[in-house]
């Protein structure tokens, strides 16, 4: 439960993936379809280490549900697992873009929520929208104030200064690659993944040309660096949540989440130095030549 919500930043739709592509100035398209495929390796070997544990501790296996059962879970569940189908059946078929999918998914949640769960009536509305206001204006706070920060270092020349002490620093992409988990990795521990992505990117952007890095690549590296941040030991926010909701200390917790933790830190190591996973998907349906 602490270490799985690293897929919600990968698998789109995903904020940092958007605030990547804004500033990158990738296709936010592309930038979604290198989620997929990482997403769902690190999916299984989750779920295979949870199904040996299980099987090591002699935990016996639930009755298979009756169909019955599962068509009632899915008609119960079947405007929720609409969305996705709409968002990026939609985009990828050139109905509405990235930027128009998310005016698209409001109105139907909204309508989902007030016409068919019926669990927000109309005079939440209201109060909906303002708590929805405040927290995009927030972030818009940050998105501004690192816009403001960018510029003045375009304008210094500091991440040119940069590269080319990067440059004579690191003998190889892969060298600088690995010093770059790692910093992002310790970065993740005490920054939320939004700031960190608005706050690091128009830094490191003007590196990868020089190490001759994709774009697309480094923005998938990057986001998966910050999302293990989140649960990483001593300082990751979601070990301090989740003791507080088992009631455990951070040393239980930290102890519990390790077996994963190790699995995503392998496959975040696989990926960074064997991109065609990342890039399958975009080359395969966007034509893309990186």
């Amino acid at each position: 439960m602490s270490t799985a919500p690293i897929l919600g930043v990968i698998i789109p739709p995903s904020i940092a993936m958007i605030l990547y592509a804004m500033i990158s100035t990738d296709s936010l398209e592309a930038l979604f379809l290198t989620g997929f495929i990482p997403g769902f390796i690190i999916m299984a070997a989750m779920s295979l280490y949870a199904w040996l544990k299980c099987k090591s501790l002699g935990m016996e296996r639930r009755a298979r549900p009756k169909v019955r059962e599962v068509l009632a879970v899915l008609r119960e569940s079947v405007w929720a697992l609409l969305l996705p189908v709409i968002i990026f059946g939609g985009i990828y078929s050139g109905v509405f873009t990235a930027n128009e999918a998310a005016i698209v998914a409001c109105v139907y949640a909204f309508g989902v929520e007030l016409f068919i769960h019926r669990d927000m009536r109309i005079r939440d509305i209201k109060q909906v929208i303002v708590s929805s206001a405040v927290t995009s204006a927030t972030l818009l706070v940050i998105v501004a104030g690192a816009s403001v920060f960018g510029e003045y270092l375009t304008f210094e020349q500091i991440p040119n200064q940069i590269a080319n002490a990067a440059v004579g620093s690191f003998s190889s992409a892969w060298s600088f690659l690995l010093v770059v988990n790692l910093l992002l990795l310790f970065i993740g521990m005490f920054m939320d993944i939004i700031s960190a992505t608005i706050i690091l990117t128009p830094i490191f952007l003007p590196l990868l040309h020089k190490f001759g890095i994709d774009s697309l690549h480094f923005g998938l590296i990057m986001t998966l660096n910050l999302g293990i941040g989140y649960c990483t030991p001593p300082l990751g926010v979601s070990l301090f949540i989740s003791g507080a909701v088992a009631n455990r200390n951070i040393l239980y917790v930290s102890r519990a989440v390790m077996p994963f933790l190790l699995i995503q830190l392998a496959i975040l190591l696989l990926l960074t130095f064997w991109p065609d996973p990342v890039l399958l998907l975009p080359r395969l349906l966007l034509d893309y030549a990186g």
